[in-house]
């Protein structure tokens, strides 16, 4: 090879030389883009894809799945039922914003009756309660209900100001009143104490009554549209019926989702 092709084949070298390390480069430029929790993959501190480490949403098996205590339907009319799960999680800094249930009543022949299918909230570890209202079952007397959970439950971490929050209950009063011209009834009254810096709208408020061997005798729901940081209200709950057993101890559950809170 003379001088002169070795020179041509040595500038070639240097231009493809040149030309590979702006492509690499460029390459670099587009793919080597920071992580974040929406790019549908698992980078960063991330233990999942776009969950676990500094995300928002936990991964799938970071987290035990909320327990059904118990789950019950309470008749209130001859036509029309309650139908309550009680649920507890022990995640601490975990909330659900959007679950979906479905509700199914049984007679005594193990027949579905009727589904009731809904979606709510989880908040906060600790104890809640789902419930249907006035759900139509005909004149048939209810033996079973269960509840399922239509989907994976999806967890999102929470600020722990929130975690510590806390909605007391306290001067309930349950006494008979007149529900109509000619029937008695029962009505249950509590004040909650929002004792923490948060707003909360749309607040679910289920109560139930136990026995003194602490069975449950009948439960309701309410909804207050709102209660401020630091404020009081009273709550009110009725049954078209006298208890037939006396109520020996009152469980009222404020049910706040946290994804709707708003500071004070």
């Amino acid at each position: 090879m003379n001088w002169a092709a070795r020179r041509k084949l040595t500038y070639m070298t240097i231009v493809l030389a040149t030309l590979g390390m702006i492509g690499f480069l460029i390459f670099r430029q587009f793919t080597n883009v920071t992580p974040t929790c929406y790019d549908s993959r698992k980078n960063g501190t991330e233990t999942g894809v776009d969950c676990g480490g500094s995300c928002s949403l936990y991964c799938a098996n970071d987290l035990s799945s909320p327990k059904v205590r118990w789950v019950r339907s309470f008749q209130i009319t001859s036509t029309v039922a309650h139908a309550v799960a009680y649920v507890e999680h022990n995640n601490p800094t975990a909330a659900a914003p959007l679950i979906g249930y479905t509700f199914k009543l049984y007679d005594s022949n193990n027949a579905v009756v009727v589904e009731r299918t809904g979606t709510t909230f989880l908040g906060p570890m600790g104890k809640t309660a789902i419930v249907e209202t006035l759900i139509p079952v005909g004149n048939v007397e209810i033996a079973r209900t269960t509840i399922s959970f239509t989907e994976p439950i999806v967890w999102q971490k929470i600020p722990t100001t929130l975690v510590t929050t806390s909605i007391k209950t306290d001067r309930t009063l349950i006494e008979n009143y007149m529900y109509s011209a000619i029937q008695n009834g029962t009505r249950l009254s509590a004040t909650l104490e929002n004792t923490s810096r948060y707003g909360f709208r749309n607040l679910d408020v289920v109560a139930i009554l136990y026995d003194k061997d602490d069975n449950v005798i009948t439960a309701s729901k309410t909804l207050v549209p709102m209660l401020s940081a630091l404020d009081t209200q009273v709550v009110t709950f009725t049954w078209p019926f006298m208890l037939k057993t006396p109520a020996v101890r009152i469980e009222v559950v404020p049910r706040f989702n946290p994804f709707t809170s708003e500071p004070l």
